[in-house]
């Protein structure tokens, strides 16, 4: 995992305290500093107060140590650093998490309540849309840091995934975790395959086997790296939300790690992954294709 911050992004709501905690943990347990992001959102109410706030130097540091408070009270930590900023939240904690320093951008998934998911829901959902870096979306009641994890990645084979891969595999090593490969798709008698949904020369019954030998080779093309873990493989043939939900709850995955393509590539993807941040039921790190993972 590139760079040294971990950072937080927190509205200071009820909903921002699991996103907070695993971020603490994630800190201490790779050695990373830990940075606190908190913007001020000029699209809800008392915007004028807020931009005061943010150019007058005494305003901000007050505005700063209620930050700092905050995260003592719910982390029992101190931050390493708090990051305030001023505008549209997606933007400032892209912005901000594209640096090179960021390691990692925490995030809470959307609240239980219609008015978490509209405001600080939206936020989320539109940086999973494009994760700036690897960035770790919390679920509020699945969210576990520490050893003897079980940890998933979902792949589809393709070079989208390798980031997923290589991530897992560091966070397994450090954390002396097992890694479970999943693959879901459902095609069932009566799905109609258009034309050049599947690879050439590849019939619709042919489709579990391809999956399989896909998997294996997908095995087999990464057991230098897996060499020493617990790695286990499973096809679901299921719709891919709800073969991922499935899987986690049979399993009792604590983590997903889902590779992410990059904005200029098209394709059904991203799709999901939106449709998974929705309804995830464990915590997930979205690993943008272009990102190795590095022990630094």
């Amino acid at each position: 995992m590139k760079g040294q911050n971990i950072l937080v992004a927190t509205d200071l709501s009820d909903n921002s305290r699991p996103a907070a905690k695993v971020g603490a943990r994630l800190a201490d347990e790779l050695d990373k500093q830990l940075e606190f992001v908190h913007v001020f959102d000029l699209s809800r109410r008392g915007a004028k107060e807020k931009i005061r706030v943010f150019r007058d130097a005494g305003a901000k540091e007050k505005a700063r140590g209620r930050v700092a408070r905050w995260v003592e009270e719910v982390t029992h930590r101190s931050a390493d650093a708090v990051t305030l900023e001023v505008g549209a939240p997606d933007q400032k904690i892209r912005n901000r998490a594209q640096a090179d320093d960021v390691a990692c951008l925490v995030i809470s998934m959307s609240g239980r309540g219609a008015w978490n998911k509209l405001i600080f829901g939206s936020t989320a959902l539109k940086l999973s849309s494009r994760p700036p870096c690897v960035m770790a979306v919390v679920h509020p009641d699945h969210h576990r840091i520490s050893t003897q994890m079980t940890l998933a990645v979902g792949t589809d084979f393709s070079a989208t995934s390798e980031g997923a891969v290589q991530e897992a595999v560091w966070f397994a090593r450090r954390l002396d975790s097992s890694i479970r490969l999943v693959y879901a798709n459902a095609l069932p008698s009566t799905t109609v395959i258009h034309e050049g949904e599947l690879p050439p020369g590849m019939e619709t019954t042919e489709v579990i086997e391809w999956a399989r030998d896909n998997m294996d080779s997908f095995v087999d093309r990464h057991r230098q790296l897996f060499e020493g873990l617990d790695v286990q493989s499973k096809i679901v043939a299921d719709h891919p939300v709800a073969g991922l939900r499935s899987f986690v709850e049979e399993r009792g995955v604590d983590w997903i790690f889902l590779g992410h393509r990059r904005p200029e590539q098209r394709g059904g993807s991203s799709t999901v992954k939106g449709k998974w941040v929705q309804q995830m039921n464990c915590s997930t790190f979205l690993v943008p294709h272009s990102t190795p993972a590095e022990d630094s």
